[in-house]
């Protein structure tokens, strides 16, 4: 998400909205803390600072609805996070009339020679982003009030978890990628970091850290067994295998 000037205006707005519950975010950023804090509390000062510039984000929000700066958000079309992200600003901006618009940055992007496919805003830097205003486009009033009411409908179904299916944001159980890591977990032992990678390249929308959760679900919950514990610097480095089905 930018204001209206240079690459270093750009503020990042990464609640993580797909994930959780979300009916207090009308009240601001505390309700979001829990989930960031579960999500990266693996690494040492990421929760703080993720909390800090959604702050900021969110304070130059308010200060742009009194003084009708012009707010751009960047949003890859598959990401249920970034989409959320654009539903939620439209309703804080639903009654003032800030110019706001929004760059979906395309599935395939061909450069030099080869073909890019961004998951998410925070794999491109600062300066690609400005190339991107290419596919730039104005939020109509009447997108504006769609997309809030758009949002307001996901707070009050208030899904575990939200997801791109069919283009349509929609919520759907906590489980719902977990079909696509069972399907890539190789006989015997074998290392998180190689499945999470795996499970990414064939999903459009999912985080890794949402899939090392679901992993932590699965070894609770018996289906996997610990074989040996990540180190404190690499969360993914620990070794798993699946329990044997008993006949």
């Amino acid at each position: 998400m930018t204001m209206e000037g240079s690459p270093m205006e750009v503020e990042a707005l990464t609640l993580e909205l797909d994930i959780g519950d979300i009916s207090d975010t009308s009240t601001g950023l505390n309700p979001r803390q829990k989930i960031i804090e579960e999500l990266f509390s693996d690494f040492e000062g990421v929760p703080d600072a993720m909390i800090k510039t959604n702050l900021h984000a969110l304070n130059r929000l308010q200060q742009a609805k009194e003084t009708m700066e012009h707010v751009r958000i960047w949003v890859c079309p598959g990401n249920p996070g970034e989409l959320c992200g654009l539903y939620y600003v439209c309703s804080i901006l639903s009654d003032v009339k800030t110019p706001l618009s929004v760059v979906r940055v395309p599935d395939l992007i061909e450069k030099n020679n080869g073909i890019i496919n961004y998951r998410h805003i925070g794999e491109i830097i600062p300066e690609t982003l400005a190339t991107l205003t290419v596919y730039e486009e104005s939020v109509s009033e009447l997108q504006r009030k769609f997309y809030a009411d758009s949002w307001t409908d996901l707070v009050h179904e208030n899904a575990p978890l939200r997801a791109v299916v069919n283009g349509c944001i929609i919520g759907v159980p906590e489980d719902f990628y977990d079909f696509a890591l069972r399907a890539n977990m190789p006989e015997g032992k074998f290392v998180v970091a190689r499945l999470i990678g795996k499970t990414l390249g064939q999903l459009s929308g999912v985080t890794d850290r949402w899939l090392y959760l679901r992993i932590l679900a699965m070894l609770k919950s018996g289906e996997f067994v610990l074989v040996s514990a990540p180190t404190e610097d690499h969360p993914y480095s620990g070794v798993i295998k699946r329990l044997a089905l008993q006949s």
